[in-house]
């Protein structure tokens, strides 16, 4: 979308003011700190290199398949998310969940875990 589509800059949308001009922020109950839990989610092609690699490539050459990291992918997907949304939910964690649109039809089920667990 283009700007002339009537997208808004942030510039426009909110004045700018300078952190030493403003009233200190107080937020509710006396905290110190604000915490933005943001869950990430994602979903790549095993017969194409990986748009990062949480372990680096043998001898430097992308690795087809890229077995190592689709382990962990798939840990993940079958472990690792379903702990995370119990330790959330335990903790009454708000949550925003950043999802590429592939999970929703590979993985549905972890799509709408999300949805019933009331995340963004």
């Amino acid at each position: 979308m283009s700007l002339e589509e009537g997208v808004t800059l942030p510039k426009d949308r909110v004045p700018y003011s300078a952190i030493v001009d403003r009233p200190p922020l107080v937020l509710p109950d006396g905290a110190r700190m604000i915490v933005w839990t943001i869950v990430n989610v994602e979903e790549w092609d095993i017969e194409r290199a990986m748009p990062r690699a949480v372990l680096t490539p043998p001898m430097g050459q992308p690795l087809i398949p890229d077995l190592p990291n689709w382990a962990w992918h798939e840990y993940g997907m079958r472990v690792g998310f379903w702990r995370l949304l119990d330790c959330l939910k335990r903790f009454n964690i708000a949550v925003t969940l950043a999802i590429n649109g592939s999970v929703c039809t590979t993985y549905p089920r972890i799509a709408s875990a999300a949805l019933e667990a009331g995340w963004e």
